[in-house]
């Protein structure tokens, strides 16, 4: 009812305002103060409305009237009614004719947007391109841009206009936090040069990313930056998760179980993990001081049990005396086995419940169980270890979920569509707007195809963004095709020929592809990628300005390449497990796996990468989730985790250039 009269008030100001402005009447307009309007924080919205309505019928003063529905906008604001707000500030806007007045609108208009429950981004940051030449605060300016900024993820002008907005209480000292955990180690340069003030907030974060595993040397490192910074807004009050992972105690079992399909149709796989585990543990009884100098394990009593037959409830039997569980593998078994054990025991499931997708024949262990052999392309470490990608939590600003965790739980997947993801955000951040996709006709890629689309479509915030064209191909005859009409060639081909038909003269034509386009991601494996790279590369017009780059993800890549083979995929740019990459610095372990398994295919070596890694994070898994900016280094990734347990992998990049594999600077 008070919304309804509101705008009633406003409609009938609006119209005796234009009912009124005629030659015969003359008009008194007197300046009013020019500072940003500050309502009353006592008097109310509807107050303001009456007023304006009142001075009006008694003065006929247009610019007192809208001063006074310019406050009573910044009311409904405070009151937060931003629907009222924006619905009277569209009404007033063309009315407004003291110059003060209309950015103190729009100031006002934009605040609003990115007030509603769904922020209108783009309408507030249209507003904003007219606000930044206005003679209004900085301060205020570069407060709600920081808001716009955080929206669209541009965390480097966030921290920059959130340092620059001033007044860096307990809320906004954390949302600083926030954008700067996100900033890359490029743009953390970037933002000393272009903003000092932010190069004590970086130092906390470089000490956090490389001590957060760390508990006493966090404690001691973090008290100097106290110290040296004793008026910093953080100095005094440290966010919540940084002070539990200075206190918070490292898991270090005494007898720790791992649930593994050791018999039946997944055994390779499960026997893949379990000898990445052994290795492991080896490894760090020989070398007490642990991977990258962190507390180890105090060897543990370790024993393996063959998941495949039995239930959740019998598996919870078997570890009721085990301090931490590795596995079980299938979701469903996760899914229930975590519901039985008690609260002192800690998980570490090595796959995904958080969306278990039962139409899809190898989203889940479960369906392969039951299902007839899959053919060697649906059954690779990716197909076994997928799930769907979870939405990603804040990078600094999570909470420790553990202690209402009953047991305490942390997922370790392959999931393919995490590289896909990681694939549309590296592409994004170098630059390439218009991608296509190209995907072989199975469930796994059309999952990672998706993945990517809707990743891009995230970038898509951005003003420039474009829809990425996908096509899905069955065969090696439908790839060319499919290329040639994706990239247009097609057209071209037929342009060149209806030319040859309308002149007798001999034609000297070479078919041109889409200008547009800049990058082709693939996801298909080996075999067809060596097929698909060669089309593309055929495809390309000599006479293009720019090259078009092709990318793909770890399914593109073997160990068993020919020359032939890296010849087919010259200048494909990929990204896969460091493990698999050339020259990485596990060389004698690599070297001892294939003594002992010359036959292993790719994918069980990159199910031996996934069981090093579980075993060695077991003692670092509960400060890496209090604190997702940290991160160690695994065979298979740079390995974090999320505020839900989840853990990520950041893949390193490599190139196929001339005749060999040329690894590529990560930022």
């Amino acid at each position: 009812m008070k919304l309804i009269r509101s705008v009633v008030v406003v409609s009938l100001v609006v119209f005796m305002a234009s009912c009124a402005d005629t030659p015969n009447k003359k008009h008194t307009v007197k300046r009013p103060d020019t500072k940003v309007v500050q309502p009353n924080q006592e008097l109310n919205s509807q107050y303001y409305l009456n007023q304006a309505q009142r001075h009006y019928e008694a003065s006929g003063d247009i610019t007192q009237r809208n001063s006074l529905l310019l406050q009573a906008a910044a009311t409904l604001q405070q009151e937060k009614n931003c629907n009222a707000s924006i619905k009277l500030l569209n009404i007033l806007t063309p009315e407004l004719i003291h110059p003060d007045h209309q950015p103190q609108a729009q100031l006002l208009l934009a605040q609003c947007y990115m007030q509603l429950p769904t922020p209108a981004v783009a309408q507030a940051q249209k507003l904003m391109t007219r606000l930044s030449k206005s003679q209004l605060p900085p301060a205020q300016i570069s407060a709600l841009q920081a808001r716009i900024d955080e929206h669209q993820h541009a965390w480097l002008a966030a921290s920059e206009n959130l340092i620059a907005a001033g007044n860096l209480d307990q809320e906004h000292s954390l949302r600083l936090w926030h954008a700067i955990g996100n900033l890359t180690s490029k743009q953390e340069k970037q933002a000393v040069i272009n903003e000092p003030r932010l190069k004590s907030w970086i130092e906390l974060k470089t000490i956090v990313q490389q001590q957060g595993t760390l508990p006493e040397k966090l404690n001691s490192q973090v008290s100097q930056w106290q110290a040296k910074h004793n008026s910093h807004p953080l100095a005094a009050i440290l966010p919540d998760t940084l002070l539990s992972a200075m206190t918070r105690k490292a898991i270090s079992p005494k007898r720790l179980a791992v649930l593994l399909p050791l018999t039946g149709r997944l055994a390779s796989q499960g026997n893949a993990i379990k000898d990445g585990v052994v290795a492991a543990y080896l490894a760090q009884l020989n070398a007490p001081s642990g991977l990258g100098n962190e507390a180890p394990l105090t060897s543990p009593e370790l024993q393996f049990f063959d998941s495949a037959l039995k239930t959740p409830e019998e598996l919870k039997e078997l570890v009721a005396d085990f301090d931490v569980i590795i596995g079980p593998l299938l979701k469903e078994k996760i899914a229930k086995l975590i519901t039985l054990l008690p609260k002192d025991k800690s998980v570490l499931a090595l796959n995904r419940i958080d969306s278990i997708v039962s139409n899809l024949p190898d989203s889940s262990l479960a369906d392969l169980d039951e299902s007839p052999a899959d053919s060697a392309e649906n059954t690779t470490s990716s197909d076994i270890l997928s799930a769907q990608p979870p939405s990603q939590p804040d990078p600094i600003l999570s909470n420790d979920l553990s202690q209402n965790s009953a047991p305490e739980v942390f997922y370790f997947s392959l999931a393919p569509e995490d590289e896909a993801i990681q694939l549309a955000k590296h592409i994004h951040t170098l630059g390439f707007r218009h991608p296509i996709v190209l995907a072989a006709d199975t469930s796994t890629t059309q999952r990672m195809s998706d993945a990517f689309v809707e990743q891009w479509q995230h970038n898509g915030q951005q003003q420039d963004y474009v829809a990425p064209a996908t096509g899905t191909f069955t065969d090696s005859k439908n790839m060319r095709k499919l290329v040639s009409e994706l990239l247009d060639v097609a057209q071209s081909r037929q342009r060149v020929r209806q030319i040859e038909l309308l002149t007798t003269t001999e034609v000297y034509a070479v078919e041109r592809n889409r200008r547009d386009v800049d990058a082709i991601i693939l996801f298909a494996n080996p075999e067809q990628t060596e097929l698909l790279n060669p089309i593309i590369e055929s495809s390309l017009s000599p006479f293009a300005a720019r090259e078009i780059s092709v990318f793909a993800s770890s399914r593109s890549y073997t160990l068993e390449l020919t020359k032939n083979s890296i010849r087919d995929l010259r200048n494909l740019t990929f990204i896969d497990m460091p493990w698999m990459m050339p020259n990485n610095p596990w060389s004698t372990l690599a070297k001892d796996v294939r003594a002992l398994w010359p036959q292993s295919q790719d994918n069980l070596l990159r199910l031996f990468a996934l069981g090093y890694d579980a075993y060695n994070l077991v003692p670092k898994l509960r400060h890496l989730k209090l604190l997702p900016i940290a991160s160690v280094q695994g065979l298979s990734g740079d390995l974090s985790i999320s505020a839900d347990g989840e853990i990520h992998r950041v893949l390193p990049w490599a190139k196929v250039a001339q005749d060999r594999i040329t690894p590529l600077a990560m930022d």
